[in-house]
């Protein structure tokens, strides 16, 4: 049994890796349109 909550723990751990970076894209994105947003709203 214990092997079995093992392998669940780092099947978890292996969708998180690999949601990670997705996730990390979206917040820089986020973060560089809201800098272009600050930085040259009045522009726009």
């Amino acid at each position: 049994m214990t092997g079995d909550r093992e392998e669940d723990g780092a099947g978890r751990l292996d969708i998180i890796r690999a949601h990670a970076g997705p996730v990390i894209g979206v917040i820089g994105l986020a973060a560089w349109l809201a800098l272009l947003w600050f930085m040259f709203g009045d522009v726009l």
